[in-house]
Parts: C-alpha cells; sequence; structure tokens
C-alpha cells in the first residue's frame, strides 16, 4: 500500500507544472567618478524602470546605481544573484551607462582595465545553471561584443543572448524630451507586449529584435542601430503574459 501511494504522489509531481523564476541585476550609472566622464542623464532611471518592470513578476531584482555601481560591487551581485538560479530559470544582467568597445564603464573606471569587460559578465553567467541567460545593455560602443584587443574576433557567448543599444562605432542616443535612454524606451514597451506582432502572449527573441530596432533606428533617424548576438534560436521565449 506505501509503496503504491509513492507511485501515485510520483506521477503527480510529475504531472504538476514545473516552477520557474527569474533572477535580475539592473545597473544604472548617470554619474563618474572622474571629471574626465562625461556624465549622462537618464541611466539611473533606466535601471530603476527595468528593474519595476521585472519586480511585477519575481522578488529576485538587484539594482545598483550612481556610486555604488563599482565593478567589484557589480561583479559580486552578479555572482550572488545567478548563483541561486537553477536548470529551469532565466538570468538578466540590465546595464545602462558609458559603455567601450568590449565592456562597460563601472563608477570608479578611468582606464580601459577598470572596465568590467564582457568577458567577466558572461563568464560568470556561464556557470549559472539557468537555460535562459540574457544581458540587455544600453551603452555607447556597446555592439562591438567581438572586439577582444586589436582585432575582431567570433564572440564567445556561452549560450548568452545579448541584446546591445549600438554597433561598436556608435553612440547610444539620450534625447531631450524622452524619460529613459532611445533604446531602453522601446527595449521596455516590447517587452511589455509592443513587440508581440502574432499577439499570442509570447514575446521571442526575433519579435522584441525587430520591434526594437526598426524603432530605433526610425526614431534616431539612422544614427543607432541594436545589434543581437549569442546561439539562439529566433523564437526563443524572452516574455509570456498569463492568460486572462
Amino acid at each position: 500500500m506505501r509503496s503504491y501511494l509513492i507511485v501515485i504522489l510520483a506521477i503527480i509531481c510529475l504531472a504538476l507544472p514545473i516552477k520557474s523564476e527569474t533572477y535580475v541585476v539592473c545597473v544604472g550609472i548617470s554619474e563618474y567618478a572622474s571629471p574626465k566622464v562625461k556624465n549622462l542623464r537618464l541611466p539611473v532611471k533606466d535601471a530603476k524602470d527595468v528593474a519595476a518592470f521585472y519586480r511585477k513578476a519575481t522578488d529576485n531584482v538587484t539594482s545598483l546605481t550612481g556610486k555604488d555601481a563599482t565593478k567589484s560591487e557589480i561583479l559580486k551581485c552578479l555572482r550572488n544573484q545567478f548563483d541561486k538560479a537553477s536548470e529551469t530559470d532565466k538570468i538578466i544582467f540590465f546595464f545602462s551607462g558609458h559603455g567601450y568597445p568590449g565592456g562597460f564603464c563601472p563608477y570608479e573606471m578611468t582606464c580601459i582595465e577598470e572596465g568590467l569587460s564582457y568577458k567577466e559578465v558572461i563568464s560568470i553567467m556561464a556557470k549559472s545553471r539557468a537555460k535562459g541567460k540574457f544581458i540587455f545593455a544600453d551603452a555607447c560602443n556597446s555592439g562591438a561584443i567581438r572586439q577582444t584587443g586589436k582585432k575582431p574576433a567570433k564572440p564567445q557567448t556561452n549560450d548568452v543572448l545579448l541584446f546591445l543599444s549600438s554597433r561598436g562605432s556608435e553612440y547610444s542616443i539620450e534625447l531631450k524630451n524622452d524619460d529613459n535612454g532611445m533604446f531602453t524606451k522601446f527595449l521596455l514597451m516590447g517587452l511589455k507586449g509592443g513587440a508581440d506582432n502574432d499577439r499570442n502572449r509570447i514575446v521571442t527573441a526575433k519579435e522584441l529584435f525587430l520591434f526594437v530596432s526598426e524603432n530605433v533606428k526610425k526614431r534616431s533617424g539612422g544614427r543607432q542601430h541594436p545589434v543581437m548576438w549569442g546561439k539562439f534560436d529566433d523564437n526563443l521565449k524572452i516574455v509570456e503574459y498569463k492568460r486572462k
């Protein structure tokens, strides 16, 4: 009788849907420690708005802004958050601020050696057990993921999807009357359903890229072109909305 009940319970457990979690780290830096680095207007708000979006679905959101967004703190946050993820979960890193070919600029950065490289971020994400791994970056030169030193190299993304705001030679634009950086503005619109072209309540990688890319190119007058890198299917699910 006992073994019979164990079998029944096992069948019930297998039939139940596995709940997945999302672990998010959002970083926004508008003002930098060095007076030589030009301050920005919108990155802190970008990070707060993206964090607010994900907090509607999960409690696993950490936000670092301004002076708190040093390289060591960002790396520590990434490790702490993403180590918690299981195989059915997603991990997301959002960055808004200055960038350079090959990485992001933390608060205290004054030279490339002090930068937060894509390699460092991807290395941490690669160690996570999560099935879905995403980087969204609103930063100048962010599309230069392939720049490793002086020579272009094939991006080693380790199954991380990177959605970056601009090509390696471009600036990421902040318009005077906008509340977010141009890329972040359309990223949030897309994630909230604007990119759901077929209205099936799922936003795929392809849908998100087309929506954000087309709107950013149009709004910027062709001065900014978002790029997407990584090994992934066009139909990779980025966001799914519950049926009403």
